[in-house]
């Protein structure tokens, strides 16, 4: 496959292959990783990203370059020849539920002022669980 020679405004357009891709990768690691932060400390997603955000820029960096490397070398997620369960297609779908699903979280959080645990009931409002995160042992 070619190297991709044309503009970078095409691969950033609303339709274009990097936007969707990336959001939907940054999405699906970062619902996990907020629940079981919440699960852990009882934080907020707000809270988590004061208390770290180095790890969200480095994750969020890292995701990025993931996804444009392959773009730049001239996949362009539609191949017509990928077939199987994990398909660019599979990924896209799987992406657009883990943003939906993020957005979710973020509108659970900004109406309730608690974490999502304990705005659904599956934690105590007052619970800390420990003082060492499980995700980032700190």
């Amino acid at each position: 496959v070619a190297d991709y020679a044309g503009p970078l405004q095409t691969l950033q357009a609303f339709d274009g292959p990097i936007p969707e891709t990336f959001n939907g990768r940054l999405c699906m690691l970062a619902a996990p990783l907020a629940l079981w932060e919440e699960w852990g400390n009882a934080n907020t997603m707000a809270q988590q990203v004061q208390a770290h955000p180095e790890r969200v820029i480095a994750i969020s960096v890292l995701i990025l370059i993931a996804t444009c490397v392959p773009v730049f070398r001239g996949y362009t997620r539609k191949e017509p020849y990928a077939r199987g369960l994990w398909t660019p297609m599979a990924e896209n779908w799987n992406g657009r539920l883990a943003m939906l699903g993020f957005a979710g979280m973020v509108a659970t959080e900004l109406i309730t002022g608690v974490n999502v645990l304990q705005a659904w009931g599956l934690q105590p409002l007052s619970t800390v669980v420990n003082s060492v995160s499980p995700v980032t042992g700190l």
